[in-house]
């Protein structure tokens, strides 16, 4: 007859032993501490002796910080990382990179990004619905990204209307921008008519943090714009680059090329810090087309990035990522 905890799941008995190979606090850890303790009692210089209360306050302190460091060693255990929650929502076996969603073992999404996806650019993804066209035109999708390390969120796609042209061969087929402000893991719930239609997960690269070469923009129809030297992506954006001194506010006229609907609508400024995941909000306004310096849309913005280290400046119209721009921000002189 097997015993009551044989009887137990085995993550419940795999909580009753060590994740180490042996003890974290031994009997000789337990020795050392303690002789460590008795020999911190002489200073040098003057030689005072500590009361025996106070070494014991210490050997005990130092026991103590020991089994917290034992204790938090389980976080390593897989049985205990399935328990723990993560920031963003979920625990670790819902974040498990995955291109394909599949319900009672029929595939049912599928995720293409293209190219080298990486974070601060817009690379472009098909989302393949394995459903007929019949079965889902005239209803809306939605998709929203949530990302693991930092749980902040965003809109892939807003809602839209599934139509006959979404039809390829036997399922639907719906593209969006796939730009992701952070590297790591994202998370992207895919709605069909509010419901839950599936779910892909993406690990997004780090994209390089070389900054941004200097480019000459081409002279505008009207001879009074001469060429104009910029800073970021030929053909893209760029701004008039005066330089970065940590928390100095500075003017700087950004450019844009695109089409016209691309560049109408509420213009959203961030940026994070190399090694950081923190994104800061640096400048919002509205903006049109506007013909300015050889490109399609200009406007003048006032931006400051509090401390000196490589930046990500990540530009946003009616919340997609339009493009980034990485930058190098000086300290302040004395």
């Amino acid at each position: 007859m097997k015993t009551e905890q044989e009887l137990q799941p085995v993550w419940i008995q795999e909580l009753a032993s060590s994740p180490f190979n042996e003890p974290m606090f031994t009997e000789e850890m337990k020795s050392s501490v303690l002789n460590n303790a008795a020999n911190g009692s002489l200073r040098t210089g003057r030689k005072k002796r500590r009361s025996p209360t106070r070494l014991r306050i210490m050997a005990a302190s130092v026991f103590m910080l020991l089994l917290i460091v034992a204790a938090w060693g389980w976080r390593e255990s897989p049985v205990i990382q399935q328990l723990i929650p993560i920031k963003g929502w979920g625990n670790t076996a819902d974040w498990a990179p995955r291109s394909v969603y599949t319900e009672d073992g029929v595939d049912k999404l599928q995720a293409f990004p293209g190219g080298d996806y990486a974070a601060g650019s817009p690379a472009g993804v098909w989302w393949n619905l394995l459903t007929p066209i019949q079965d889902l035109e005239g209803k809306s999708i939605r998709i929203s990204a949530v990302h693991r390390d930092t749980g902040n969120t965003l809109e892939e796609l807003a809602e839209t209307k599934i139509t006959s042209d979404m039809a390829y061969n036997d399922f639907t087929q719906v593209s969006s921008r796939f730009a992701l402000p952070l590297s790591g893991l994202w998370r992207f719930d895919v709605m069909v008519d509010q419901e839950k239609y599936g779910d892909i997960v993406v690990d997004v690269p780090d994209s390089s943090w070389e900054p941004s070469p200097s480019f000459v923009s081409a002279a505008s129809e009207d001879p009074v714009d001469p060429p104009t030297e910029m800073t970021g992506i030929e053909g893209r954006l760029g701004f008039i680059d005066p330089g970065f001194i940590a928390g100095q506010p500075n003017k700087y006229m950004w450019h844009f090329w695109g089409r016209d609907e691309e560049l109408t609508g509420d213009l959203h400024i961030t940026a994070v810090k190399r090694n950081t995941s923190e994104v800061i909000d640096v400048f919002k306004a509205r903006i049109s087309p506007y013909p300015h310096n050889g490109a399609d849309a200009a406007i003048p913005t006032s931006m400051s990035l509090p401390s000196p280290g490589l930046w990500r400046i990540m530009v946003s119209i009616n919340g997609q990522l339009f493009d980034s721009v990485i930058v190098e921000v000086d300290k302040p002189q004395d």
